[in-house]
Parts: structure tokens; sequence; C-alpha cells
């Protein structure tokens, strides 16, 4: 008894371990079906895609994942995602543009890269 509650304690260090140091993106963007972008940041904060998104984070390079809810594949700035697909990118410090198929108003959009 005691040999199998040390086990399920180092099995239960060792996953929070894991869970602790996993790398998690800086910035997540949804695209959901008809095409509408969401933007999740590294504490949760969701906001609608705007013009510009901020990337924040420490280190000299960010991750940016998107994941794509939609039926077609979406282009948003230098990143595209296929349908139904989920891609991570890892981005230096720097600014971004370009054009984004998921983006309602001026069709082009910028990633601030901090």
């Amino acid at each position: 008894m005691i040999r199998q509650l040390a086990i399920g304690g180092v099995v239960l260090l060792t996953a929070i371990a894991a869970w602790w140091v996993w790398p998690r993106p800086n910035v997540e963007i949804r695209v959901a079906r008809g095409g509408i972008a969401t933007v999740i940041d590294h504490r949760g904060r969701r906001s609608t895609l705007g013009d510009t998104v901020f990337v924040g984070g420490s280190g000299s390079k960010r991750i940016i994942r998107v994941v794509n809810g939609d039926t077609m594949t979406h282009q948003l700035a230098m990143f595209s995602a296929v349908a139904g697909g989920e891609r991570d990118y890892t981005v230096p410090v720097g600014v971004y543009g370009g054009f984004c198929s998921a983006h309602a108003t001026s069709k082009r959009l910028t990633f601030v890269v901090q």
C-alpha cells in the first residue's frame, strides 16, 4: 500500500512539473467557422481579432498558435492554418504584417512581437 502511494505521488509530481514547464503559446488565434477570429493572450483573456495583435512574453522568441476551426484555409499575415488544423509558429521579436483572410475590416493584419 505504501509503495503504491509513493508511486502515485511520483507520478503526480511528474505530471505537475511537466505541466508547469511545457511550452505554451504567448498568443493563440482561433478562427471559428465562418472566418471570425478570436485572440487569446497568455493570461487567457479573449478579444476579437483587430488590426494589430501585440505578442508579449519573456526570452527572445514568442510562440503564436493558430487554430483553424473553419472549413477553409486561412492566412493571418505570415501565419496560416489549413481547414480544421492547428499550427505553432516560433518568431523572434519584431513587427510583421500582411494579408488576413479572417479579418473583416481592412484585410491587413500587423503582429507586434515584443
